[in-house]
């Protein structure tokens, strides 16, 4: 009896680095044990804003990996056209060519915005379709998954159920779309946002599984389209590969300080300033022990709240995972910070993976503080609690100096988020669907 045949259809895939890889890597990394015929289909010359070769040891050579071409703007582009973008506030007082320059370069950039809606990676679609059409036939597919941001992923896999109507179509939400993604990275003019709707909308009607990292973004899609089944829509959370910390050993850094790191990429929504806004305002004698780390990408919005601190701030830039890891080895504390209660960012699970204690700017009741009260995995704190958030670092650089062993997390509900499981869980659902 030959194997159930799976494409995944994803814009980031290794050599591309970063937290979006890790989640359809551990799909295709996984499903094969679960007796599925795996398939991946992703970009050629996608804009990937960082790589990280290494991450292809964790392809099994029983994967085919399937490439296109994308005919979107490199990614340096983009920052440059973000840089240059005129601001949505207008400046008081400016007339004349300044003023006629700024209108052009706006109606420019909406021109653009209309064109490459409802993101920059639609400009992948048509040439997805056409490479998903061919591997679908060539291969016998059966389930089609695809897992977005970016969100335009979507419409390929809407063309390819009316194409092909005996696909199971399984659309995996790694963040939520219309009220989060959309506002936090300027993708949200009404034009964009009716489009983005409508996407959405065919994809939950024409899907046979919805998927989403977090139990607020199910029960949010959930809520906008009550007609559909309850049963679609399925709380998959996150996890971490225990291959990656097979080897992974807490050290000791020896400076005498109290370490603290980032890692992955500070943007609007999980914006750095609380927290460093926070150690700023220390005793002067506790603030000097603090050293904070952050490994990973730094939109441009965010930078200067990294500069001019009174604390000591090292911005290390993008690490592949292997030197990534020797930095969690060491620090004394993982930093977490995130504005959207229904957010929880993929990195968390990896931080529990490393049993050091997390240090949370988060809402209180949201996501990320949830998952730290299940595992007791760190502390939370509200980014607007100045008394709080002080009372926590001051306990913390305390903590830093016990001997091991002074933190103990709940070991069990921190396994429970193993990828291996994660997978079987999906594996189940999808044949559930088959039946």
């Amino acid at each position: 009896m030959s194997k159930p045949a799976i494409l995944i259809i994803t814009h980031v895939f290794p050599p591309a680095g970063g937290v979006p890889v890790q989640r359809p890597l551990s799909f295709a990394k996984y499903l094969p044990e679960y007796g599925y015929e795996v398939h991946v289909l992703t970009t050629r010359n996608g804009a990937a804003p960082v790589m990280d070769p290494s991450l292809l040891r964790h392809v099994p050579a029983s994967v085919t990996v399937h490439r296109s071409f994308t005919a979107e703007p490199p990614f340096f582009l983009r920052q440059l056209a973000s840089r240059l973008a005129p601001s949505s506030q207008p400046t008081a007082g400016v007339q004349g060519s300044q003023g006629s320059g700024r209108g052009f370069k706006s109606r420019l950039m909406n021109q653009a915005r209309k064109v490459l809606a409802p993101d920059p990676e639609v400009a992948w679609v048509p040439f997805a379709i056409r490479k998903a059409s061919t591997i679908i036939r060539r291969h016998g597919i059966g389930t089609v998954l695809l897992t977005a941001p970016p969100f335009s992923i979507f419409m390929t896999g809407n063309v390819l159920k009316r194409r092909f109507p005996h696909l199971n179509i399984v659309a995996d939400f790694r963040d939520e779309w219309l009220n989060f993604y959309l506002k936090t990275f300027d993708f949200g003019s009404s034009g964009i946002r009716q489009r983005a709707a409508a996407i959405e909308r065919q994809t939950v009607e024409s899907a046979s599984l919805i998927l989403s990292v977090t139990p607020s973004i199910i029960q949010e899609i959930r809520e906008r389209y009550p007609e559909q089944p309850a049963g679609k829509f399925v709380y998959l959370p996150n996890g971490y590969d225990p291959d990656a910390f097979a080897t992974f050993t807490p050290t000791r850094h020896g400076t005498g300080r109290v370490v603290v790191t980032f890692i992955g990429t500070v943007y609007r929504a999980s914006s750095a300033r609380y927290f460093l806004d926070a150690v700023d305002a220390l005793p002067a004698d506790i603030r000097a022990r603090f050293e904070t780390r952050f490994i990973g990408r730094v939109a441009d919005d965010e930078k200067a709240f990294l500069r001019n601190r009174k604390s000591d701030v090292k911005v290390l830039g993008f690490l592949p995972q292997a030197a990534a890891f020797t930095h969690m080895q060491e620090t004394d504390y993982l930093l977490v910070t995130m504005t959207d209660a229904a957010s929880l960012t993929g990195k968390i699970f990896e931080y529990l993976a490393t049993r050091k204690p997390i240090l949370a700017f988060a809402r209180i009741g949201g996501e990320i503080d949830k998952i730290l009260d299940q595992t007791k995995g760190g502390w939370c704190v509200d980014p607007d609690d100045r008394h709080g958030a002080r009372e926590l670092l001051i306990n913390a650089a305390t903590w830093a100096s016990q001997p091991d062993g002074w933190f103990q997390p709940v070991l069990e509900a921190i396994k429970a988020f193993e990828r291996p499981a994660q997978t079987a869980k999906l594996a189940e659902l999808m044949q559930r669907q088959h039946r």
